[in-house]
């Protein structure tokens, strides 16, 4: 199972490592994951960051906000399954496995949701947003 993560980013580079280390520590263990960042046209050197990472596809193109920046990844994607991960929130260790098992196990399901842990730009917890189900 393939897994697209997109990133909406704006000015947010400090978040936005630690968001991209959070993925990247989700390879492995049978999950493969593309991490499309859509960058709006940052000047913080998000751009520059991005061409350093060649595990991250790194998009700067002028968008419409948030939204359609996600839109934008996820029409670039090329996943299983999508998702979409703010600058400031981070999965924790082994989400997407535990996303992969959920679905393997109930093939039935289409969408699944989680909570969220929120962050500061030194990976010190700020808070956390409980998943709503619809």
């Amino acid at each position: 199972m393939n897994f697209t993560v997109v990133t909406p980013s704006f000015g947010q580079l400090a978040y936005l490592k630690l968001n991209a280390a959070s993925i990247a520590d989700q390879r492995g263990d049978g999950v493969d994951v593309e991490h499309i960042v859509q960058d709006g046209g940052s000047k913080d050197g998000t751009r520059e960051w991005l061409a350093t990472r060649p595990d991250i596809h790194g998009v700067a193109e002028a968008d419409e906000g948030m939204y359609d920046a996600i839109n934008r990844g996820i029409i670039k994607g090329k996943g299983d399954v999508f998702s979409w991960l703010n600058c400031d929130e981070q999965y924790l260790p082994g989400a997407l496995a535990a996303v992969r098992d959920y679905f393997n196990n109930h093939p039935q399901v289409d969408i699944a949701v989680g909570h969220t842990v929120v962050v500061d730009p030194k990976g010190e917890y700020m808070c956390h947003r409980k998943a709503v189900v619809p």
